[in-house]
């Protein structure tokens, strides 16, 4: 507790004196140990063969051995339903990964019976002989419960988990099974309760930290929560955010990050980033990236690589001005248009008011855009949040 008071009071002090997050800390990699974490948006679709080849040439090819853990449900009947129960339009978690060619093995632990299964051999063992570790979705803060003690260490089991990851084992994830994996990781509240509250650290709690330079959010545009996740990187003291969206994935192997699945991910730098003392959420500064299907993203340089066409004769002219910029994929179509069009800058602004928040997305000599078979690549995107 008098940890996070310190952290909350450095924060609010540096903040004031309008400071970049690089200033806050020395930079770490973005992926601690040895191992591959696939996080993955919400929604995967049962026929996303894309995402579940991926993961299985992560983890080796063949028939890898998969340990599921369902903890992300609200009881035990719920978690054993999800992985051995179809349901209308979706496999249980057995049947889904058995036709993809994985051997899925569920580990039988749930937010009812953590006291006891975090600590027997029997789910040890299933986690030592697995390829994948996969969670499912929910709620994250189940899957921390389960798998930490009250004291945020690790139970034997989630000590099983890490022993993997920091081995070359992948941990994959998908909405909250992905949000967990960061440390701090958060949760609940919109995108404008954050730039009004203009604090989030009362939704954050302790996670795996299996990504230790980033925070995670998912179904990321599809809930307009690219607010949420730049108060996130200032107040967890985090240089990247990655917003993932439903059906898709993002796969951080190291310093390297690539995108699979059906639409984006939205990766913000903040280690540019400059926070201004105000009442509510006023900042400049970050750089944002869009991916998508086969992009990737080096953490260290800051490259994007992208297989697309670079776009070299912009096909709109003037600026796109979203009176919601939160709602379903409207800051998809601002970033994605900016990279498209001649106008150097396009505005998003809340339609909430008291106060009005606007969002800036602008381009300079670093912008770049990318577009082939219908999907864009943003690069260099510069981003500023304002109020009135």
């Amino acid at each position: 507790m008098l940890k996070r008071i310190f952290v909350c009071l450095l924060i609010i002090a540096l903040t004031i004196s309008g400071v970049t997050v690089s200033q806050l800390s020395e930079k770490v990699q973005a992926n601690s140990g040895n191992g591959k974490v696939f996080l993955i948006g919400g929604a995967l679709s049962d026929n996303n063969a894309e995402v579940f080849n991926a993961m299985k040439a992560a983890a080796g090819g063949g028939r890898p051995k998969v340990a599921v853990f369902t903890t992300g449900a609200f009881n035990h009947q719920a978690s054993y339903d999800a992985y051995h129960v179809d349901i209308t339009g979706s496999l249980s978690y057995k049947n889904l990964f058995s036709s993809y060619g994985f051997d899925p093995v569920w580990v039988p632990i749930s937010i009812d019976n953590y006291s006891t299964e975090a600590y027997k051999q029997s789910n040890i063992d299933i986690v030592n002989s697995a390829q994948l570790i996969f969670f499912n979705g929910g709620n994250q803060t189940r899957h921390a419960t389960a798998l930490l003690r009250s004291n945020g260490s690790d139970t034997p089991l989630m000590t099983a988990v890490r022993n993997k990851f920091n081995n070359g084992g992948v941990i994959a994830g998908t909405s909250a099974g992905a949000h967990v994996q960061s440390n701090p990781m958060y949760g609940g509240g919109t995108s404008y309760d954050y730039l009004r509250l203009n604090n989030m650290l009362s939704y954050s709690e302790r996670g795996f930290g299996f990504l230790t330079n980033a925070v995670t959010d998912t179904h990321f545009d599809a809930r307009g929560r690219l607010g949420r996740v730049l108060v996130a990187v200032r107040d967890l003291n985090k240089t990247y955010g990655y917003g993932v969206d439903e059906n898709t994935a993002l796969y951080v192997n190291g310093n390297v990050a690539t995108v699979y699945g059906e639409r984006g991910v939205f990766i913000t730098d903040a280690s540019q980033a400059t926070f201004y003392n105000s009442r509510n959420f006023d900042a400049a500064g970050f750089r944002l990236h869009y991916l998508t299907s086969g992009d990737s993203f080096n953490l260290s340089t800051k490259q994007v690589t992208s297989t697309k066409r670079l776009i070299t004769s912009p096909y709109y002219s003037g600026y796109y001005d979203s009176n919601d910029v939160f709602a379903a994929y409207e800051t998809t179509k601002s970033v994605t248009r900016l990279v498209d069009q001649t106008a150097s800058f396009n505005l998003g602004s809340t339609r909430e008011r008291n106060p009005r928040f606007t969002i800036r997305f602008e381009k300079n000599s670093s912008t770049k855009g990318y577009y082939s078979n219908q999907k864009y690549t943003a690069e260099n995107v510069i981003v500023g949040v304002t109020w009135r």
